[in-house]
């Protein structure tokens, strides 16, 4: 077996089970007859892994975002929350702020109907929860050595509690618009589509 398909074989492994029978067949045709038409066998097997990883990274999208359903969203999610504990555990407690992004590329990649006004709110309510959030810590670091070194508290700390409500309104906002572009998302999915007949289908 050549360096070419072997190639070929993990990005028929990496692509989504369900688009294989669209792809698998084709791709073997092209890597068969690359050398009689010129093309080099390698770049059809590069060309194949862009593809495997892009309708790869779509799936894990539309997993995310509830396209697919609510059963594989929430193993998709409990799979994002594991892996982002983990990292709590041994990283930084920023990696939580990893759910709202990765739900943001989730609806971003994901959708196919129009809700502009929802991606808005969920970018700026993320926005605001990272600011709030980095500002809520270090007030209280700030708060937390002045009350152990014995100190008046500094007057910036009337933010603390603001910073908290603040960052928690977010929170709520974005969840909010995030269950309301993933019900568009669905509508919209839901109802029939007409297409032109010279109209091209993209992976």
């Amino acid at each position: 077996m050549s360096r070419a398909e072997r190639r070929l074989n993990r990005a028929i492994k990496i692509m989504p089970p369900r688009d294989r029978d669209r792809y698998v067949g084709e791709w073997r045709c092209d890597l068969s007859s690359a050398a009689e038409v010129g093309i080099s066998p390698a770049d059809v097997a590069r060309g194949a892994t862009r593809v495997a990883w892009r309708l790869r990274r779509r799936a894990w999208a539309q997993n995310l975002s509830g396209a697919e359903g609510a059963r594989r969203a929430a193993i998709a999610w409990a799979w994002v929350v594991a892996l982002l504990l983990v990292l709590l555990v041994f990283g930084s407690w920023l990696s939580l702020l990893g759910i709202p992004a990765s739900m943001v590329v989730a609806v971003r990649l994901a959708r196919q109907g129009h809700s502009r006004g929802t991606d808005a709110v969920m970018l700026v309510t993320l926005v605001l929860w990272l600011v709030s959030t980095v500002v809520h810590w270090w007030l209280w670091g700030l708060g937390f050595d002045a009350a152990d070194a014995s100190l008046p508290m500094p007057g910036v700390m009337r933010w603390y509690k603001p910073s908290f409500l603040v960052g928690l309104g977010s929170f709520i906002m974005f969840w909010v618009a995030f269950a309301v572009s993933v019900i568009r998302q669905n509508l919209w999915q839901a109802q029939p589509t007409v297409r032109h007949p010279e109209a091209g289908l993209r992976p």
